[in-house]
């Protein structure tokens, strides 16, 4: 059985913890990186290695001074991705270094009321924790940005690996009902393998819903998780994973490939 993950339900403590387990990553990751490397493509489209940490640089600069709100502090972020442009990787670095430092210190002081206090996220207006869940995911998918085109394999297991596939365990009904549209009846158990592994499971009686287990589901995707992923993504194209086996599909296989290629949910 694998348990529905709630969104906003991360505690203060947990989220200290995973934000500190990522940040430590990426600097780490950051501090065996040369220029060339920092210049070099990221999986997010047009974007180099550097870009990736400018934006989480920018990122956690422009809210570190917010209050949750119902505007989100884009112009300041713009103001310093543009400062940061100018700088080396090694800067960049150095300046995502100090920004996370204060950050460390301003969430592990946040109450529960703080925490709850509701104001802008990516998925909609909601408490602040929910915001920083999506935060350490953001966090991780950009490490994944920078690691995956170096073949710096790391970082898929943890506190952040497994909160950044609660999002995608949070979007598997609107994966399977919207995006690959499964027709009524039907339903799909998705089994991702490797340091952080769960099954997802979910039935279309209507509209698709995502439940804790499935006896004879109509079909079975079996993916590893860094794969799901960067599939979940949108950082690689379907026909990759699908044509050298690292997806594997089982039962419906038409129906099963229609929801490996209609996987993605974020960019």
């Amino acid at each position: 059985m694998s348990a529905q993950p709630r969104a906003a339900s991360t505690t203060g403590p947990e989220l200290v913890a995973a934000f500190d387990e990522c940040w430590t990553s990426l600097v780490e990751l950051g501090r065996s990186l040369d220029e060339t490397q920092w210049a070099s493509p990221a999986l997010c489209p047009g974007w180099t290695a550097k870009d990736a940490l400018i934006h989480l640089t920018s990122a956690e600069l422009g809210f570190l001074g917010w209050a949750p709100s119902p505007e989100p502090p884009f112009a300041v972020m713009a103001d310093h991705a543009r400062r940061l442009r100018g700088l080396d990787g090694a800067a960049v670095l150095g300046e995502f270094e100090a920004v996370v430092a204060r950050r460390r210190e301003q969430i592990a002081g946040f109450d529960e009321v703080a925490l709850d206090a509701v104001g802008w996220s990516p998925a909609g207006p909601g408490p602040h924790r929910r915001y920083l869940e999506i935060r350490v995911f953001d966090t991780w998918a950009h490490e994944q940005d920078i690691r995956v085109p170096l073949g710096l394999t790391g970082h898929l297991e943890g506190r952040g690996p497994t909160l950044s596939l609660d999002e995608a365990h949070l979007a598997f009904g609107y994966l399977v009902g919207k995006r690959a549209g499964f027709p009524d009846g039907s339903s799909v158990t998705v089994r991702v393998t490797g340091p952080t592994s769960r099954e997802l499971h979910a039935v279309v009686e209507g509209r698709a819903r995502v439940v804790d287990e499935l006896v004879d589901p109509a079909c079975v995707l079996t993916v590893d998780f860094a794969t799901f992923m960067l599939l979940c993504c949108g950082r690689i194209d379907p026909s990759g994973p699908l044509d050298d086996g690292r997806v594997l599909l089982e039962g419906d296989v038409g129906l099963a490939e229609r929801l490996a290629r209609n996987l993605s949910f974020t960019i």
